[in-house]
């Protein structure tokens, strides 16, 4: 059997995981996250969820840049 993982094992762990650099395969990603205008786009995603979510809208209106010219 493996050994017993505690919390403060655990943390540790994860710790150690966090201070690794990314793999060749994740250093895009790992880059793309860090991003201020990725982390700023998720942002206002998750923003626009909140606001709809609750009061039974299917979904969201697109922006009026979206939307096709009015003639």
């Amino acid at each position: 059997m493996g050994r017993l993982l505690t919390r403060e094992n655990l943390i540790d762990a994860l710790r150690r995981r966090a201070a690794e650099p990314p793999k060749k395969e994740n250093a895009l990603l790992a880059r793309h996250l860090k991003c201020k205008e990725t982390v700023h786009l998720a942002s206002a995603i998750a923003n626009a969820i909140h606001r709809h979510q609750g009061n039974g809208a299917s979904a969201l209106l697109p922006p009026s840049e979206m939307l096709p010219p009015l003639l």
